[in-house]
């Protein structure tokens, strides 16, 4: 990005630091600032930036000619004067005023691009800008604070992720949504109820922050590799033949091999269509003396590449006579404190969370409110469905859709065959919903104790999201 932009954007961070950490104005007095044409606010603003606020109180269209030394100059002299109102309106109006000259710069020259921010001072200001990504299921909130205030960018203040990271892809929409389709169609694939798994007794680790002995246990090795990998391979054939946009496998069904076998599959058949987003079935890894161990999703883009691998980040824990014992991941967790975001116009962002981390209610937490996703995948190993479909409506209020993918597999850990009644969930929010029809809003699919199949050859349910 050209360094004037990049200035534009590190000092719209600078302001919004500003204003976070003096005082967000609330929406009712924002709007009464923002419809006063006779405040002398408006009169100072227009006389530093005529180009971006024009008489009329309409925000101006900028070309990188108006954002030169003199702009940057007149920022400054609005920094230092640090009006909380003044920096609100400057902001609102740098906001509107950039996209054309942002859309003009910014192309695809490849179908995804990969950026910590649009703003470099993000180290220093804690503050990452983006370019909003547009969804066509969001529906206004009242009351999201200062981001509520912008339009064409957003931002995430840095304070408040604890210590987690993130990496951002934007991906040309036409890489997703290969057609003008009406709807995302979306796919989940239990794959099988056969026991898969193989898991330790419980051991002696080491908690990594305090160094003191704790219950552990792992993923020894995955059982039927060679069955799991076929059905994985003819139900991603399946999917795409059915126009499937995202398909989502559970968690911990996969190994590196698996991976390996299933892209050579898929390079080798390239003329039959797949998935356009494929979360793959979790891969937990045992390392040496458990010291690094990992389960982590791969999501693999349009059957070609590994777009990135998300890690579970929270560690699952189950309660014994002799207390909790915990799923031995994350000993550095700092290594691996990273949440991936997919930027797709019209489907907004997209984020995978397994498992835990969606239950984990500060972690659940800190991703919604602060992050903002408009569609949240799920990959799941689980002995329950209950905590799953009662929150899959739970950020409905900031437009969000979830997609939960279990496994029947995992009933083989609990003797609790109702809790295998639910397999998975796709909430289906959009503006067509019904509101007498709850159908409209959420599909429930059912599991092995429900389900009445003889075998789980192809297992796939699908939901579509209306995007018109």
């Amino acid at each position: 990005m050209i360094k004037q932009l990049v200035r534009y954007f590190d000092q719209m961070a600078a302001m919004i630091r500003r204003i976070e950490d003096k005082e967000i104005l609330h929406e009712k007095d924002f709007v009464s600032l923002l419809s006063d044409r006779n405040n002398q606010i408006y009169f100072d603003l227009i006389s530093l930036f005529p180009k971006l606020i024009r008489d009329n109180r309409t925000a101006g269209s900028l070309m990188i000619s108006d954002i030169g030394e003199d702009f940057s100059s007149a920022v400054s002299q609005v920094l230092a004067r640090d009006d909380a109102a003044m920096l609100h309106l400057l902001l609102y109006y740098m906001d509107r005023g950039i996209e054309d000259c942002y859309n003009q710069m910014i192309g695809f020259e490849d179908d995804v691009e990969i950026c910590d921010a649009l703003n470099s001072n993000f180290h220093d200001t804690h503050i990452i800008i983006l370019k909003k990504a547009k969804c066509s299921w969001e529906m206004r909130q009242p009351g999201k604070g200062l981001n509520g205030f912008l339009h064409n960018f957003y931002y995430i203040d840095q304070n408040r992720l604890d210590g987690m990271r993130l990496k951002n892809y934007i991906l040309d929409w036409r890489a997703v949504m290969r057609t003008e389709k009406r709807s995302l169609k979306i796919a989940v694939s239990p794959i099988t109820r056969e026991r898969t798994v193989e898991f330790s007794a419980p051991y002696d680790g080491i908690n990594g922050r305090t160094g003191i002995a704790q219950k552990m246990f792992r993923v020894e090795r995955i059982l039927g590799e060679a069955l799991i990998t076929k059905q994985v391979i003819e139900n991603i054939h399946i999917a795409g033949a059915q126009e499937t946009d995202i398909l989502v496998f559970p968690e911990m069904l996969g190994t590196k091999e698996m991976l390996r076998k299933v892209r050579e599959a898929l390079e080798s058949d390239r003329e039959t269509d797949v998935p356009a987003l494929i979360v793959f079935p979790s891969v937990w890894e045992k390392t040496e003396n458990d010291l690094a161990n990992t389960n982590k999703s791969y999501i693999i883009l349009n059957g070609e590449e590994v777009l990135f691998e998300q890690h579970k980040r929270c560690d699952y824990k189950y309660d014994t006579a002799g207390g909790p014992v915990y799923e031995d991941i994350n000993r550095d967790r700092d290594k691996n404190n990273i949440l991936n975001i997919i930027h797709v116009e019209g489907l907004g962002r997209i984020c995978i969370v397994i498992c835990y981390d969606y239950l984990d209610e500060e972690n659940q937490e800190r991703i919604m409110k602060n992050i903002r996703p408009t569609l949240v995948c799920t990959p799941s190993f689980s002995t329950g469905s209950f905590h799953f479909e009662t929150l899959a409506e739970a950020f409905f209020k900031q437009s969000c859709n979830l997609v939960w993918c279990n496994t029947c597999s995992a009933a083989h850990e609990t003797a609790k065959d109702r809790n295998f009644e639910i397999i998975g969930v796709i909430t289906t929010l959009s503006k067509q919903c019904e509101p007498l029809d709850p159908k409209s809003f959420k599909q429930i699919f059912k599991g092995k104790t429900k389900c009445g199949r003889e075998n789980c050859k192809n297992c796939i349910y699908y939901a579509e999201i209306p995007l018109k």
